[in-house]
Protein backbone atom coordinates (compact mmCIF):
# COMPACT_ATOMS: atom_id res chain seq x y z
CA UNK A 1 0.00 0.00 0.00
CA UNK A 2 1.02 3.24 -0.63
CA UNK A 3 1.18 5.84 1.64
CA UNK A 4 1.24 9.60 2.22
CA UNK A 5 4.75 9.48 3.07
CA UNK A 6 6.04 7.16 0.22
CA UNK A 7 4.48 10.07 -2.14
CA UNK A 8 6.03 12.96 -1.00
CA UNK A 9 9.21 11.16 -0.74
CA UNK A 10 8.69 10.44 -4.26
CA UNK A 11 7.66 13.87 -5.57
CA UNK A 12 9.47 16.66 -3.62
CA UNK A 13 7.79 19.59 -5.71
CA UNK A 14 4.71 18.92 -4.76
CA UNK A 15 2.27 19.30 -1.54
CA UNK A 16 0.51 15.89 -0.73
CA UNK A 17 -2.46 15.79 1.62
CA UNK A 18 -5.56 13.83 1.92
CA UNK A 19 -8.99 15.65 2.53
CA UNK A 20 -11.47 14.78 5.33
CA UNK A 21 -13.55 13.10 2.70
CA UNK A 22 -10.56 10.68 1.79
CA UNK A 23 -9.60 12.19 -1.04
CA UNK A 24 -6.05 12.01 -2.25
CA UNK A 25 -5.13 16.03 -3.29
CA UNK A 26 -1.21 17.44 -4.47
CA UNK A 27 -0.30 20.73 -5.64
CA UNK A 28 2.74 22.35 -7.07
CA UNK A 29 5.60 23.71 -4.89
CA UNK A 30 6.53 26.10 -7.39
CA UNK A 31 5.30 27.92 -11.04
CA UNK A 32 4.20 26.03 -14.04
CA UNK A 33 5.02 28.18 -17.13
CA UNK A 34 2.30 28.23 -19.70
CA UNK A 35 3.50 26.01 -22.47
CA UNK A 36 4.01 23.58 -20.18
CA UNK A 37 0.36 24.00 -18.78
CA UNK A 38 -1.03 24.23 -22.80
CA UNK A 39 0.71 20.65 -23.09
CA UNK A 40 -1.72 19.40 -19.76
CA UNK A 41 0.27 20.03 -17.11
CA UNK A 42 -1.57 21.18 -13.96
CA UNK A 43 -1.00 23.20 -10.82
CA UNK A 44 -3.23 20.75 -8.48
CA UNK A 45 -5.03 16.97 -9.37
CA UNK A 46 -6.71 15.10 -6.98
CA UNK A 47 -7.67 11.14 -6.78
CA UNK A 48 -9.74 8.72 -5.34
CA UNK A 49 -6.62 6.65 -3.67
CA UNK A 50 -2.55 6.88 -2.92
CA UNK A 51 -2.03 4.74 -6.07
CA UNK A 52 -4.11 6.75 -8.43
CA UNK A 53 -2.68 10.19 -7.37
CA UNK A 54 0.71 8.54 -7.48
CA UNK A 55 0.19 7.70 -11.18
CA UNK A 56 -0.95 10.72 -12.12
CA UNK A 57 2.08 12.46 -10.85
CA UNK A 58 4.39 10.39 -12.47
CA UNK A 59 2.25 11.31 -15.81
CA UNK A 60 2.99 14.90 -14.50
CA UNK A 61 6.91 14.42 -14.02
CA UNK A 62 6.54 12.86 -17.74
CA UNK A 63 4.76 15.80 -19.79
CA UNK A 64 6.89 18.35 -17.43
CA UNK A 65 10.11 16.52 -18.60
CA UNK A 66 8.68 16.64 -22.47
CA UNK A 67 7.72 20.03 -22.27
CA UNK A 68 11.13 20.89 -21.09
CA UNK A 69 13.05 18.45 -23.97
CA UNK A 70 10.74 20.11 -26.59
CA UNK A 71 13.31 22.98 -28.40
CA UNK A 72 9.88 24.27 -29.74
CA UNK A 73 8.48 24.90 -26.56
CA UNK A 74 11.37 26.08 -24.60
CA UNK A 75 11.79 29.69 -23.75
Amino acid sequence: MTTLEDIARAHTGWIIWRSDVGRWWATRRGPVNLDAIRMGCAMTLDADDPESLAAALEAQAELLAACTADPATAG
